[in-house]
């Protein structure tokens, strides 16, 4: 039993070790590109943070299996190196054992995986798409300075004030460079209306020029208007595979459609790669103590990625009905899983 709590802590403390750089890494890269967002304008800065929030469960439901097979491989390669795993052979404890306690370990892992990809993910996402739909309806003008050049999706703008909220700009100038055309735009106020029918976002101008520059032929124009639309942001409603995604389990369940079924294959699927990747993993965690613990870390992390494309095409060819729902992605479960079980069997891990 002491054993068994021995490299049971060590599993898990490789897993949070490994979990927390990879989970740093991935919702560190998500955060620079909403931040990259925030700066050309699209979302407001005051929900950077929750956006960053939201995205993780769904980096956590990829990050856990992959933390934990590394951690199995790293642990159990420590073991061989150190001749500690010799010792314990020795006292009676077999492979078959070893087997058992990892099995128990990553029923735990796949527990907390299903919690991520069943129950919190959608949730985010939902929550998510909430925010960025209420974002649409403000003012969209956070990132504009007064007295500055600010870039705003394909537009500069220079503002000389504007009011507290935000609402309403004043003495505004905008330039714009589309299809080898340059426009100019000068007008005395501004402010920003959502279309009703396809909630894209418009500046609307009042009491201005507008001109174009020059171009290869030499002609140019000019209009004064009393008011004027520029279209600054074009709505993108989600897809129906991203409707699904932000299903809770029960409405998921219910939903009989094609893209919903896609859906409940994926988020079962991450759970069942975590036990499948043990019977993967674990006979190729042993080692010569002269090649070193990383000789096997690399193929056991290439054929994961590998596991996890497969799983991420079939899912996009069976929405495209490039490939029937059944079997769907318990092809490549089955195909994995005789993998591992073929190398169990070749390295004795079933001997008692």
């Amino acid at each position: 039993m002491i054993l068994y709590r021995y490299i049971a802590r060590e599993i898990i403390i490789s897993t949070l070790a490994v979990g927390s750089i990879l989970l740093l890494v991935i919702v560190g890269s998500r955060f620079a590109r909403f931040l990259n967002r925030v700066a050309s304008g699209r979302i407001s800065l005051d929900i950077l943070g929750q956006l960053t929030l939201f995205y993780t469960p769904y980096a956590l439901q990829l990050i856990i299996p992959l933390s934990f097979v590394l951690a199995l491989m790293l642990t159990f390669g420590r073991l061989y190196m150190e001749s500690e795993m010799s010792v314990i052979q020795s006292s009676g404890v077999s492979q078959r054992q070893l087997m058992q306690l990892v099995l128990v370990l990553a029923l735990g892992v796949a527990s907390l995986t299903a919690f991520s990809s069943l129950y919190l993910t959608p949730k985010a996402q939902f929550a998510s798409e909430l925010m960025m739909q209420e974002q649409q309806e403000k003012t969209g003008f956070e990132s504009v300075a007064t007295g500055q050049f600010t870039h705003l999706n394909k537009q500069t703008i220079f503002v000389n004030q504007q009011n507290e909220d935000n609402t309403l700009l004043e003495g505004v100038f905008i330039a714009e460079v589309a299809e080898g055309k340059a426009t100019l735009a000068l007008a005395d106020r501004a402010y920003q209306q959502i279309s009703d029918e396809t909630l894209s976002r418009f500046l609307v101008l009042e009491d201005g020029w507008r001109y174009e520059l020059p171009s290869i032929d030499l002609t140019s124009s000019s209009l004064e208007f009393d008011r004027y639309a520029l279209r600054v942001g074009v709505y993108s409603p989600p897809s129906v595979q991203e409707q699904v995604a932000m299903l809770s389990l029960n409405k998921l369940l219910a939903d009989k459609s094609l893209a919903a079924k896609v859906e409940l294959q994926w988020r079962l699927s991450l759970p069942v790669l975590v036990l499948v990747m043990v019977f993967i993993a674990l006979p190729l965690t042993k080692v010569n103590p002269r090649q070193g613990r990383f000789i096997a870390i690399l193929p056991v992390l290439l054929l994961e990625l590998i596991y996890l494309g497969g799983l991420m095409s079939l899912q996009g060819a069976i929405n495209k009905e490039q490939w029937p729902v059944w079997p769907g992605m318990w092809l490549v479960h089955f195909g994995f899983f005789s993998m591992g079980l073929a190398l169990c069997w070749r390295r004795g891990v079933f001997k008692s």
